[in-house]
């Protein structure tokens, strides 16, 4: 399967068959209608990158494993139409300054597009060149590129690859809450850089990628360095932003709509994932010598959400390909909209498929005194919505199934 076609893997059969002594006499025994079928999902995906000194090593070890990520998003059970942004920690330095060494200012959470021309891949110092401008008269002033990556764009994966090298040059004050809540509030306004890449009733995603803990915060002359930063964690009053408020801010409307986000963090925790922090300051696998503070703040943003909705593992792991799995799985939706309703729903039949194990799903309609304990839950078309099927229980939607759509006809 082309990585660009993402064609769904459903079975879509009209049974015909007569079950005379289970259908409800008032049934609909039409056999014309053909079984609904799932369409696609619109999801968008924010990567926040570190930028700072010390982060070449875990920027290659994401580009290594992205197509891995692409991939399980194409071979998700439902259509994922999904985009990907990427932006850096890069919001505000110690003192105040605003912009890269090369004159190029801090994204404050606008995702990015790499110039790939010159990047060495053995040679970090070549990463980051990020195409922007400000020559007057240019045709697409300020950051420019291939910024926003489309799931049905032909250069997705090696546009990806090298959007995610964004470089050591940023400042060592990292603030990638204050960096997402940019992204996805003040740079996706009409007629700012991000306009576009939220876009409406899509899912939305946001993967941290940090060997630091978070800093977001009003700029304060009395935080200059990161030992500052993780004073100011546990300080009474703080100086940094509550994480309770990027809290609220994912937990609430983003760009009009209740998004209910996939949150994951992969920083400084302990290797292997579900660990809940380092031991010290430090990561337990001295071979990461990176990783200089405990994800504390990303913690507590975590435990201000839904858990189902939430994943974290370790800055310190040998690859990301695993965790990248991961959250590729937890982007599968579990409402899946229809391209049509069935006349009946008690006339529909729906399993999934794991190979070649077939799991039967008990189907009921919303509002039914069984809604709870069934495995489907139709939900008719209402207020300008398609219909959609809630897959839960014994038939909740994960990696690796197929979903299989039949109507019984009992004419």
């Amino acid at each position: 399967m082309r990585r660009n076609s993402l064609a769904i893997v459903l079975v879509a059969a009209l049974a015909q068959a007569c079950s005379c002594d289970n259908v409800p006499q008032d049934a609909v025994t039409s056999c014309e209608q053909a079984p609904p079928v799932p369409t696609a999902v619109r999801t968008d995906i924010l990567f926040v990158i570190d930028d700072s000194t010390s982060m070449n090593g875990e920027q290659y070890l994401l580009r290594d494993a992205l197509a891995a990520f692409i991939d399980q998003l194409v071979a998700s059970p439902v259509q994922l139409e999904f985009q990907v942004g990427v932006t850096t920690t890069s919001v505000e330095d110690f003192g105040g300054g605003e912009s890269y060494g090369s004159g190029t200012p801090y994204p404050d959470g606008i995702v990015l597009a790499v110039d790939p021309a010159g990047i060495d891949l053995a040679d970090f110092n070549t990463w980051g060149d990020f195409f922007w401008t400000n020559t007057p008269g240019a045709p697409d002033p300020g950051f420019y590129g291939p910024r926003i990556l489309r799931w049905d764009s032909a250069t997705l994966v090696d546009d990806f690859k090298t959007n995610v090298l964004v470089g050591t040059n940023g400042t060592g004050r990292e603030q990638p809450l204050e960096a997402m809540r940019l992204a996805l509030s003040t740079q996706i306004a009409t007629g700012s850089e991000n306009e576009g890449f939220l876009r409406p009733g899509a899912r939305l995603a946001v993967v941290f990628i940090t060997d630091e803990d978070d800093c977001s915060g009003p700029q304060d002359a009395s935080i200059t360095s990161s030992a500052d930063c993780r004073a100011e964690k546990t300080a009474s009053p703080s100086l940094l932003t509550p994480v309770s408020d990027y809290a609220d801010f994912l937990n609430g409307t983003i760009g009009g709509e209740l998004r209910d986000p996939v949150v994951a963090i992969i920083g400084g925790l302990a290797p292997g994932t579900l660990v809940p922090s380092c031991s010290g300051s430090w990561c337990s696998d001295k071979s990461c010598s990176t990783a200089t503070d405990k994800a504390d703040r990303f913690l507590s943003l975590l435990g201000g959400l839904p858990a189902e909705r939430t994943l974290k593992a370790s800055v310190c792991d040998a690859t990301f390909g695993a965790t990248l799995t991961s959250i590729a799985c937890a982007l599968v939706p579990q409402d899946v909209p229809l391209d049509s309703e069935p006349a009946d729903w008690r006339m529909m039949a729906v399993a999934l498929k794991a190979g070649s194990t077939t799991i039967p799903c008990a189907v009921t309609e919303a509002g039914s005194a069984d809604e709870a304990t069934a495995d489907v839950v139709l939900h008719p078309a209402s207020g300008g919505q398609p219909a959609y099927l809630h897959f839960q229980n014994a038939c909740r939607l994960d990696c690796g199934l197929r979903i299989e759509i039949s109507l019984i006809c009992a004419g």
